[in-house]
């Protein structure tokens, strides 16, 4: 399977050029680059180069001080983009992955309830704000695509969307009552879910998967923050690699209702897309924490 980087336009990676080559360059003429010592001992810092509108490699390097020696290490390159979208969520906490300076985050989009995991990259905005003890409750996400599919989209009469619009309501609904306490909501939650399970596993005698799913988003991988996902692209554009040259497709997907952006290089992608299509691909979830609200 590709590697995240390519799909911001990196496909020919250690053909053309070296991760070295990219770090270099990123180091030498960083777009924006910043710095924070944590907790008095290390410095950590990130360097950052855009390489097209919202397509950004990230280079986070630390230096640590032993034995009154000063040692400078490259811990991350990494790509990431810059979602439009700001998501509202309950719950999040914060997780250290190996050591001090790899973070992922946990936590709840509110209106529907879907638990995502994330790959943090405003380390250093985040090692700030968490100093001064701040609660956080909105997140940027985008989904970076490392293969996928255009299939076409589940037919719905005006009935269908009528009745599938009532049913989230009072989803939602329920939802919000179970975070206030609510045990009976809570108990209404989980019977429909049980139902719901029943019922696709009953259809899944007769119909085909993806004439059942309109929409899901599902962990491969719990630490590396990858998802399967399949959603309805509603709004599309193209971007170019101002490095490589490569082009990638940037989707706007309803995925039961929670929108997510998804980035995907053209050569990663199988079929034609259009608004109205759905999209179905393996991603890495990656993101930032809002810290000055």
């Amino acid at each position: 399977m590709e590697a995240p980087i390519t799909a911001l336009g990196f496909s020919e990676l250690d053909k053309k050029y070296t991760i070295e080559q990219i770090v270099g360059e990123i180091l030498d003429k960083p777009t924006r680059q910043q710095a924070s010592r944590k907790k008095g001992k290390d410095i950590v810092a990130e360097y950052t180069k855009e390489f097209g509108d919202g397509m950004y490699v990230v280079v986070r390097i630390v230096m640590r001080t032993e034995d009154n020696e000063t040692k400078m290490e490259v811990e991350q390159c990494e790509p990431y983009f810059d979602s439009k979208y700001t998501i509202n969520v309950e719950d999040l906490s914060v997780e250290a992955i190996d050591d001090e300076y790899n973070y992922y985050v946990i936590c709840e989009e509110k209106e529907t309830g879907i638990q995502f995991i994330f790959w943090l990259q405003n380390v250093i905005e985040y090692i700030e704000a968490e100093t001064h003890r701040k609660d956080f409750n909105q997140v940027k996400i985008a989904a970076l695509a490392m293969e996928g599919t255009i299939v076409l989209p589940i037919e719905k009469d005006e009935e269908d969307e009528v009745v599938e619009k009532e049913e989230k309501e009072k989803i939602k609904v329920m939802l919000e009552r179970a975070r206030e306490g609510d045990e009976e909501a809570r108990a209404q939650l989980e019977e429909e879910e049980k139902e719901m399970d029943d019922l696709l596993k009953e259809r899944m005698y007769q119909e085909d998967f993806l004439s059942i799913m309109s929409g899901y988003f599902v962990p491969t991988t719990l630490v590396d923050a990858n998802y399967a996902i399949l959603g309805e692209i509603k709004e599309m554009s193209t971007k170019k690699n101002t490095k490589t040259g490569e082009e990638v497709y940037l989707f706007t997907l309803d995925v039961n209702d929670m929108p997510l952006e998804v980035i995907i290089n053209k050569k990663q992608l199988v079929g034609c897309p259009s608004v109205g299509m759905r999209f179905m691909g393996t991603c890495w979830l990656q993101g930032t924490i809002i810290t000055n609200n």
